[in-house]
């Protein structure tokens, strides 16, 4: 009797296992899965608490079944920790795995889903395993730490328009309205916090101040060359009340406008540490409306510009893009989408609206910006402003993708390959005519009295396709 050895259809040792990860603030639930004859089987799972002890025990309980991917949800900023730690740790081990962060969008259809930690984790590591789950946005720990620290500066500079409106407010209460007010300037605010300690009039205080060894004796020039803005309003006083809350208000922004410059210098910083940040952010302030800090910005709000595949897909994600809406088999572009990135929409129209209206510099851009307005006219120059943001994202995303700087006659270079295009285009008007007259002539050619005039048929086939080509650009046979 012959004996013959007994194989399995399946090898455990080449068998691959997948880990998914419920993460949260002081829990991290995991789910162990394998691939039997194409199927997905759950084979274990546990639950960890987020700390060291915990963390480890976590590490020592997937590292047995060595994992060719780990899945998780982005979780704010709870997922973090488990993201950093597994990169960590597979850099120490010798089989090859991959981290997934899922958007929560992209797992949100799951059929039957149950909110329960464990449901969840079987869910993300069966999806896994079918390869049916997206990579989410890379986490890049230092552009972590630069958008962090740019939207703490955004929220501080909103806390300091709060405080001069409220300044103004008091001011206004006690009748003194000087036009042109600009607390942003050192002068203005020592005026007023020396004013405040004032017992007398406004008309008293600016004929003090011409004393010498006054201590605003250093912004006597600047003062005197405003001082009509403040003459007209010499008759006036703060009380007790208004004198404190105005005093208190100045030290408030004074301090909250040292943290702005502090964390302005701790960006310097950590842009002094990475050649290739520093270069990338130099080749974006290079585009008109952009400067160096809102540059850093950008790259701290987009992370990796290969995650967008197209520049329409870049532009959907800055929200610089129409929404589409479809009813009855028509498609209509409708406002911007506001599902997007809130800081990336603010930043690319504010940098729009410089270009429409501040920029002085003749450029291709400039001239683009211009026929924008043109096009939609003054009254609605939002949409015109919408539309040099949505150019805008494109030149970011070539910029980024090629990473040379900003070229502005990039487009006259290239005038001479797309001369037959800029030769046949049409006004707004001129579109709407010719696209009306295509659907006329072949509405006509749907009737059967026409179908019988033979080759005169055809001749109106012939002008409705010719119509059709000058609408798309295209050259007429």
């Amino acid at each position: 009797m012959e004996l013959v050895e007994f194989k399995f259809d399946v090898d455990w040792k080449t068998n691959p296992f997948f880990c998914g990860l419920d993460v949260h603030k002081h829990e991290l639930s995991a789910s162990i899965c394998s691939i039997e004859y194409r199927e997905a089987k759950i084979v274990s799972r546990s639950v960890f608490s987020v700390d060291s002890e915990g963390l480890e025990r976590f590490w020592n309980y997937v590292k047995k079944y060595q994992p060719s991917g780990f899945a998780m949800e982005a979780t704010g900023i709870f997922h973090h920790v488990i993201h950093k730690l597994l990169m960590e740790k597979l850099k120490t081990v010798i089989w090859r795995s991959e981290v997934v962060v899922s958007n929560p969008a992209n797992v949100k259809g799951i059929p039957g889903r149950q909110k329960n930690d464990k449901v969840d984790s079987e869910n993300l590591v069966i999806y896994l395993a079918k390869g049916m789950l997206k990579k989410g946005k890379p986490i890049i720990e230092v552009l972590e730490d630069l958008k962090a620290i740019f939207r703490m500066v955004m929220r501080i500079e909103k806390d300091r328009t709060a405080l001069k409106n409220r300044i103004k407010k008091t001011l206004d209460r006690a009748g003194i309205r000087p036009r042109r007010l600009d607390l942003n300037n050192d002068w203005v605010e020592r005026f007023l916090y020396y004013f405040t300690q004032f017992q007398g009039t406004l008309g008293a205080f600016l004929d003090e101040i011409l004393i010498d060894e006054h201590p605003l004796e250093p912004y006597r020039n600047v003062i005197k060359k405003n001082i009509g803005s403040f003459e007209i309003f010499s008759s006036f006083s703060l009380t007790s009340v208004q004198r404190a809350l105005i005093r208190q208000d100045l030290v408030e922004l004074d301090f909250k406008t040292g943290r702005k410059a502090t964390l302005m210098i701790e960006v310097g910083r950590v842009i002094e540490q990475y050649s290739t940040l520093r270069m990338h952010a130099s080749n974006l302030a290079s585009i008109p409306g952009i400067s160096k800090t809102t540059a850093v910005w950008i790259l701290a709000e987009i992370g990796n510009i290969k995650q967008y595949p197209t520049s329409r897909m870049f532009a959907a994600y800055c929200g610089c893009c129409p929404r589409i809406v479809s009813s009855a088999g028509k498609v209509y572009s409708a406002h911007i989408t506001r599902h997007s990135n809130t800081y990336l929409r603010t930043i690319f129209y504010n940098a729009s609206v410089v270009v429409c209206n501040l920029l002085k510099q003749d450029s291709e851009l400039k001239r683009y910006a211009i026929r924008a307005i043109q096009r939609k006219s003054k009254r609605a120059f939002k949409l015109a402003a919408c539309n040099v943001a949505t150019k805008l994202t494109k030149i970011v995303y070539a910029i980024l993708r090629d990473s040379v700087p900003f070229n502005p006659e990039y487009l006259q270079k290239n005038e001479s390959m797309s001369k037959h295009i800029d030769e046949q285009t049409f006004s707004l008007v001129d579109k709407k005519l010719i696209r009306h007259a295509r659907n006329v002539l072949l509405r006509v050619t749907q009737m059967e009295d026409t179908q019988k005039l033979g080759i005169l048929g055809k001749d109106i086939d012939n002008l409705a396709e010719n119509l059709d080509s000058l609408l798309k650009g295209k050259k007429i046979k």
